[in-house]
């Protein structure tokens, strides 16, 4: 989370190497990490999968993609050359502890390692005891694990998972990833709530009315049927980060800024949610509609989705939180692919004046105070006020004081860049703890699979029934 601590030279020892996350996202954040930072040399990256291919087509791979990325082609193709290097998973794992050994040999690098599993969740207990077996789960210097998302498709599984990894590294080893945490805008809600006391102080049941958060995608799928009919939104989306971004909501201060205080207090907030019955939940499935004036198929003529599918690519539910600051106040979470925009945001409803002074005669219309926090696509803050226009007393407008990441401080940085620099310096605020998981799991193990889909045309904001767990939905679009 800052620049200033130094990066230990490493091996990164990239699992699923060849695969979209690794050439989109980890290869070019990383390249950008180590450029900015001056530390081009401190990381050799050992690219491991299934296929045999040499290190030369490994390292061609990665020229590719970060061409796409808009890097300098003759500068990559130097670090390539220096820094990347590929092994078959098809001579074992005795095969890759003997790659790796030589490669820190070569490089004088001192035993430091980060494993990134970028694998299906089916592949990692495998890769795990390969791991162990082969003894490169101990090191001369730090060892690092980082697991990508899903962690687990419900409860139990996350709790074996869980019982694996602790079978065999610590949790101060142990990286587990929700790329949103490292949106710039998902971190400053801790610097938003408690360093301006204007809003802590009215962050609570006494002052707030509700807080709604939402996930909207214009896409559909995206050929992703595979695994998408198979979890839907309540494991693609709710568990991990709607929950997320709910607990820093919701969490009380922090009693210091180290990962295990703030990441406490984030379990507390887990911890306080009722459980959620079926009728505070609303799912729904889109059909053929319109997305920006374009024509576009239903989910069940999607390529890869079985005939009759009942999964959820909208859901909504509603969540109480029985604790000293929140009882009593709803929050209402939706997500959906198909919607109008693509938008992420909270949106926090203060409560109205408790007397009316502006409306008794049925003219004037007091609007309240709303705080909308976007996440996605443009972050910031809007904070809508009443003032009196120009005119008699009663005519109130609701205006915004209004601010964005862009207009002050330009380019924000990817959320992996954030990641693997965090990672390589060993800070883990970002990443999810074991015990938030299973927290997360036990929220909505009792919604996991439930029965009634309703239609939603491509383009709406999903199903009507949605509308019967609020007064109304609350976004700002610019």
């Amino acid at each position: 989370m800052t620049g200033s601590v130094p990066i230990d030279p490493h091996l990164l020892v990239l699992f699923g190497a060849t695969g979209d996350l690794s050439r989109r996202k980890l290869l070019p954040a990383l390249f950008r990490l180590l450029r900015s930072r001056g530390f081009e040399d401190r990381t050799h990256v050992l690219g491991v999968g299934n296929s045999r291919r040499s290190d030369e087509d490994f390292r061609q791979m990665a020229v590719e993609a970060f061409t796409e990325a808009g890097f300098d082609r003759e500068e990559i193709e130097e670090w390539c050359l220096d820094c990347l290097s590929y092994q078959s998973l098809s001579e074992g794992f005795d095969g890759l502890a003997d790659r790796i050994a030589g490669l820190e040999n070569a490089h004088g690098l001192t035993g430091n390692r980060a494993f990134y599993l970028a694998i299906p969740p089916e592949a990692i207990e495998g890769t795990l005891e390969g791991l162990a077996g082969s003894g490169l789960d101990s090191a001369s210097g730090w060892i690092r694990l980082v697991i990508e998302k899903p962690f687990g498709v419900d409860l139990e599984s996350a709790e074996e998972l869980n019982r694996s990894l602790h079978a065999r590294f610590s949790e101060d080893q142990i990286f587990r990833i929700d790329h949103y945490l490292a949106k710039e805008t998902v971190q400053n809600l801790l610097v938003f709530r408690f360093a301006n006391p204007i809003f802590e102080s009215s962050w609570n049941r006494d002052r707030i009315e509700s807080v709604q958060i939402t996930v909207a995608e214009t896409i559909g799928i995206e050929g992703r049927a595979g695994y998408f009919d198979k979890a839907g939104m309540v494991r693609d989306i709710v568990q991990n980060h709607m929950l997320q971004l709910l607990a820093l909501v919701a969490m009380e201060p922090p009693v210091r800024l180290d990962p295990d205080s703030i990441r406490d207090e984030k379990v507390k907030a887990l911890r306080s949610i009722y459980p959620i019955g079926p009728e505070a939940v609303v799912r729904g499935q889109y059909t053929a509609g319109e997305i920006d004036g374009h024509d576009v198929a239903g989910y069940l003529e999607e390529g890869g989705v079985g005939p009759g599918s009942t999964t959820e690519t909208f859901v909504a539910l509603r969540v109480a939180i029985d604790n000293w600051r929140w009882r009593g106040v709803p929050f209402v979470l939706r997500a959906g692919k198909r919607l109008p925009d693509r938008l992420t945001q909270i949106a926090v409803t203060f409560k109205q004046p408790p007397v009316s002074l502006f409306d008794a005669d049925g003219e004037g219309q007091v609007n309240g105070n709303e705080l909308y926090i976007t996440l996605q696509p443009d972050e910031g803050f809007d904070l809508m006020f009443d003032v009196k226009s120009p005119g008699g007393v009663s005519d109130v407008r609701s205006r915004s004081l209004r601010f964005r990441y862009a207009d002050a401080f330009g380019t924000l940085p990817d959320a992996y860049d954030t990641l693997l620099e965090d990672l390589l310096i060993g800070d883990q605020t970002l990443f999810v703890r074991g015990d938030e998981t299973e927290e997360a799991w036990r929220i909505i193990q009792l919604i996991l699979d439930g029965d009634e889909v309703h239609e939603y045309p491509a383009g709406s904001w999903g199903p009507q029934e949605a509308s019967s767990l609020v007064d109304r939905w609350r976004v700002r679009i610019d």
